[in-house]
Parts: C-alpha cells; sequence; structure tokens
C-alpha cells in the first residue's frame, strides 16, 4: 500500500520544485518515493519522473482538432480515464511507500471539472492520500488575494475530498512579519475580516462578499493551520512532510520514521 501526496495550485505556484524537493526529502529518509507527473502539457521538469502521462495522452493531437492550447489539455486530462488502469498498474509495480503526483497549473480540472477529482481518486482508491494546496507567495500580500486563493483552495478540497493542507509556496520571498504574524493568524476569528476592513476604496459589494467568504472558510475550519514553505528552508520542508505523513498514516503507527524538528522556524528562507 502506497501513501499519496497529491499537489494541485495555480500555474506557477511551485508544485513540481515542490514535488522535487519532497522527494529528495523523504527519498533521503529511507522510504522508496516515487513521483507521476500528470501534466500532459508540461515541457520541462525540474525532475525525472517515474511515471510521465506524456507517454499516454498528446496535448498536440487534441490541438490538431481544432482545441486551444487550454481546451487541449482539458481534453487531454479527461482522456486519461481510459489509462487510470494503467497508470495505478505503473504505481502498484513500484511497490513505493510514498506516491507524489504532481498535477497542472489548469485549476479548473480541480475546482469545477469533473475529470481530474474522478481520475485521481480512482488511482488513490482506498490508499491514504492527503491533497497539498500551493498558494504563491505573493498572494498573502493583499487581503483579497487570500480570501480568493482560500475559496480555490476550499473548491478544491469539496472536489477532491481528501485531507487537504494548504502551504504557501515560496515564503523566503515574504516579509517576516507575513510569514511570522499574518500567516499563523489567518485562522484566527475576525483576524482576516479585520484586513479586509483596512482595504482601501473596495466597493461595498465586494468588501461584503469578501467579508463573508472570510468567514464561511474560518467557521468551518477549512483554513487550519496554512503551512510556510520554501525549497531554501529545510526545517520547513520537514515540517510540511511532517505534517502530510501524520495524515497519511491514519492515526497509527506510520511505518516511516518521522524525526521531529522542534527548533524549526518559520522564517525565511
Amino acid at each position: 500500500m502506497t501513501k499519496y501526496i497529491v499537489l494541485v495550485g495555480p500555474a506557477g505556484s511551485g508544485k513540481s520544485t515542490l514535488a522535487k524537493a519532497l522527494w529528495e526529502l523523504a527519498s533521503s529518509r529511507g522510504p522508496k518515493t516515487i513521483i507521476v507527473n500528470f501534466d500532459p502539457a508540461v515541457e520541462v521538469l525540474p525532475y525525472d519522473p517515474h511515471i510521465d502521462v506524456r507517454n499516454l495522452v498528446s496535448v498536440e493531437d487534441f490541438m490538431k482538432k481544432g482545441l486551444g492550447p487550454n481546451g487541449a489539455l482539458i481534453a487531454s486530462v479527461a482522456s486519461l480515464v481510459n489509462y487510470v488502469d494503467e497508470i495505478k498498474s505503473e504505481i502498484d509495480k513500484y511497490s513505493a511507500d510514498i506516491t507524489i503526483i504532481d498535477t497542472p497549473g489548469q485549476l479548473e480540472l480541480f475546482a469545477y471539472r469533473s475529470s481530474g477529482p474522478v481520475i485521481i481518486n480512482t488511482i488513490v482508491g482506498e490508499d491514504p492520500a492527503v491533497t497539498l494546496f500551493l498558494i504563491d507567495a505573493p498572494f498573502f500580500e493583499d487581503p483579497l488575494s487570500i480570501v480568493s486563493a482560500l475559496s480555490l483552495s476550499s473548491s478544491v478540497a469539496v472536489r477532491m475530498g481528501l485531507p487537504q493542507v494548504n502551504v504557501a509556496t515560496k515564503s523566503d520571498l515574504l516579509l517576516p512579519e507575513i510569514v511570522d504574524e499574518l500567516i499563523p493568524r489567518l485562522s484566527e476569528e475576525g483576524y482576516l475580516e479585520s484586513l479586509i476592513e483596512d482595504v482601501p476604496r473596495i466597493d461595498y459589494n465586494i468588501k461584503l462578499l469578501a467579508l463573508h467568504l472570510a468567514a464561511a472558510v474560518r467557521d468551518s475550519g477549512f483554513i487550519g493551520e496554512i503551512l510556510p514553505v520554501s525549497i531554501y528552508n529545510e526545517d520547513l520542508l520537514k515540517l510540511v512532510y511532517a505534517k502530510v505523513l501524520q495524515i497519511v498514516s491514519q492515526g497509527e503507527e506510520p511505518s516511516i520514521e518521522i524525526e521531529e524538528d522542534e527548533d524549526a522556524e518559520y522564517g525565511r528562507g
């Protein structure tokens, strides 16, 4: 039985880079770990995938049928439903402890369309799995962008139906006060709303909508603990790794050892 870590997030949020970093960290600690590239349109990857859906479907073939780049990607991912058994069989052959799935940046595949969640959940089956939703650093510099990102994240959580951890990627690009104070306080009652109230020159109806969305994601307990992460900060990577491993271990004694990093700080990378 493998444990799945599914990376989801907007284009440019650092999914492939984080996938590589988590693979290297996990592998260095002993667990056999593999990466599945689930993006049929990606041209360059920072890692050599163990399983690559580009060998199964071609975005170019769909573009030749008259679809644009985005439509061709959506169609090619949807067509992967025909290869679910083959992908699952290839994963099983590795007998890996951990399988990392790196998904495309077209977030609508997982937030709005059924193809992404259906295929991923079919592959995962009854095995333990967790979704890592990546929120790019610049989103945390503006309260309205924070609400927007958390709304997208909540949509993915509802559609995927898996335990989910929100991570703030590229945290080394953020000011220390954002990493050390703002992000940890986002789940605090009224805090995000206070940030929205301070936004200058905002339409009343937009402000009201943002306030309701902020309250909804907080009251549902969805915000939870947002983990800053940077590929340049090993302590932060270890914290994210330990968190997802704790979740996929489902309260049992994990067969994979987790080192305690009590001195890790949420500082700049």
